[in-house]
């Protein structure tokens, strides 16, 4: 009885560190795939680099909180990131990618986000005749790519 209790705690030990290795290789994938370091990554999902680097390698577990972060800040599938079924990302309509951007740069106390902010600020300032060139500008700057 104590060595079948034994075996089934080991079982479940092992079980959970090999959940937090495969989801630690899918956390790096997401960062890979993004092409941004561990430090950025972290500063995004609001974690140390060295934070980062243990969930990465397994050694540390993924928190919900950091879970959910990722899902919402990379656009990460959560069944594909808990359980590595479906695709890596889901599709974001144009009004969660606004919102994102937005909810990042208000949340956030990153250097990015403090250019977000500051973009935020000047783009709120403008009349209807800068709208109108700046509207041009990028409608230019899309189609001369």
């Amino acid at each position: 009885m104590i060595k079948d209790t034994f075996l089934t705690y080991n079982y479940e030990i092992e079980r959970f560190i090999t959940m937090s290795d495969e989801i630690g290789t899918r956390v790096k994938k997401v960062r890979l795939r993004k092409g941004i370091s561990q430090e950025q990554f972290g500063e995004i999902i609001g974690i140390k680099k060295a934070a980062v680097s243990k969930i990465e390698n397994g050694e540390n577990s993924l928190s919900k909180g950091n879970l959910l972060a990722i899902c919402r800040q990379f656009n990460v599938n959560k069944e594909w990131l808990i359980n590595g079924n479906g695709e890596m990302f889901t599709p974001k309509s144009k009004e969660d990618e606004i919102r994102n951007f937005f909810e990042n740069a208000i949340s956030s106390d990153s250097d990015i986000a403090k250019i977000q902010r500051k973009f935020i600020s000047t783009l709120v300032s403008l009349d209807e005749e800068e709208w109108i060139v700046l509207d041009r500008f990028m409608k230019h700057y899309i189609y001369s790519k």
